[in-house]
């Protein structure tokens, strides 16, 4: 099951964040591209490990990837009224593995002045991830940028929660939508009984909440997506990539 806090979340929606970042010549430019790098270093990390490389050789390639996005200002060329921004990124990426040569050094010093470095962004998930023998590296980088985008929007819907004074609505949803590998299944008496509610204000909270999940989902995909693309074929595809 898909544990959404051992993924890096989206600073900010995909869109939003690359026109932000596109004017190379703003003071804003390296901020929206530190909020680049932190949003799409995991698909992109994973997708290197997917293509056989060793963790740290994976790392060094993500982080000297984003220094070439950043030094090049590659993000420019990005349009939306031509599509996905994460198949933008894919496609760039695939260009700069098959380019890859000795020189491709990293220079770790750039980062640590201006760029945030990948090492800092690494959990113990990412030092221990094995790319699955089932899926293709173009695979995993959708299902790991699937599995951030739905990271981002439980962030969001955690927030929203907090501020109508129930943050334990937020806990219930990801109980019984969300669980724990391994868990018990959770149902609404188990929870009615050990929050010491009652089973119908455990169906409203929950009611209340999935509302406002699917809302502040299909705002988050209709921004990650291009012109004319159709929403509900994004989601479908969202699902699909996670397996749900």
């Amino acid at each position: 099951m898909f544990n959404p806090r051992s993924v890096a979340p989206f600073p900010t929606t995909a869109w939003s964040m690359v026109r932000a970042a596109q004017n190379c010549d703003s003071p804003a430019h390296l901020a929206a591209m530190n909020r680049c790098i932190a949003a799409y270093w995991r698909p992109v990390f994973c997708f290197v490990r997917a293509k056989g490389y060793a963790f740290h050789r994976a790392e060094d390639l993500t982080q000297e990837f984003f220094l070439r996005f950043y030094e090049r200002c590659w993000i420019a060329r990005a349009d939306q009224q031509r599509g996905r921004f994460r198949t933008f990124l894919l496609t760039i990426l695939t260009r700069f593995l098959a380019d890859k040569g000795a020189e491709r050094a990293p220079r770790q010093e750039v980062f640590d002045s201006r760029l945030v470095a990948v090492s800092a962004l690494m959990s113990e998930s990412e030092r221990s991830f094995e790319p699955p023998d089932n899926r293709t590296p173009d695979e995993i980088f959708m299902q790991q940028w699937a599995q951030a985008v739905i990271a981002h929007v439980q962030q969001c819907l955690e927030a929203w929660c907090a501020q109508q004074g129930r943050p334990d609505w937020y806990r219930m949803f990801c109980e019984v939508y969300f669980p724990s590998p391994g868990g018990p299944r959770v149902t609404q008496h188990g929870l009615a009984d050990r929050l010491h509610l009652t089973r119908d204000q455990v169906r409203y909270g929950l009611e209340e909440v999935n509302r406002q999940f699917l809302e502040l989902l299909r705002a988050e995909v209709a921004e990650q997506a291009g012109e004319g693309v159709d929403l509900d074929t994004e989601i479908q595809e969202l699902h699909s990539l996670l397996g749900t």
